[in-house]
């Protein structure tokens, strides 16, 4: 979340392999707009003008993880709002589209845990955020 309360999205696209990894490009989704409505549809208008011209074989939505606590803050539904925003957007412009948590990311990775594949996207690209190179790493593993 950017401030104002504006939801924020970072997309990192890679290039290669899990093994070798390269970021092609990677930027953040924001919306200057002030109602909520106008915001998520900039989100989704952002993300599918970048796929319609890049030659995406899957993209990858890392979800929020489970939380042992509930809550009623407005952050975490807001969250969720800009999830389905990102997905809608990128099921419009590319067919495989997964949306994962941390934990079932590193399943469908070649990481044995979630730490692991959090490692992993560190090494792969240290100035971006660990979380979405994540993500991006388990596109390049996608079939």
């Amino acid at each position: 979340m950017t401030s104002k309360k504006r939801p924020s999205a970072r997309v990192v696209a890679l290039d290669g392999t899990w093994d070798v990894a390269v970021v092609a490009k990677s930027f953040e989704l924001t919306s200057s707009a002030d109602d909520l409505a106008t915001q998520m549809l900039d989100l989704t208008r952002g993300l599918r003008s970048y796929l319609s011209g890049a030659d995406a074989n899957a993209v990858v939505v890392r979800r929020a993880d489970q939380s042992p606590i509930g809550s009623r803050a407005e952050g975490p539904r807001r969250r969720l709002l800009a999830e389905g925003a990102l997905i809608a957007g990128a099921r419009e412009e590319v067919e495989m589209v997964l949306v994962k948590s941390g934990k079932e990311l590193a399943e469908a990775s070649p990481a044995t845990n979630k730490a692991a594949l959090d490692q992993h996207a560190e090494s792969v690209a240290p100035s971006e955020e660990c979380q979405a190179v994540a993500a991006a790493l388990v596109g390049l593993c996608a079939p």
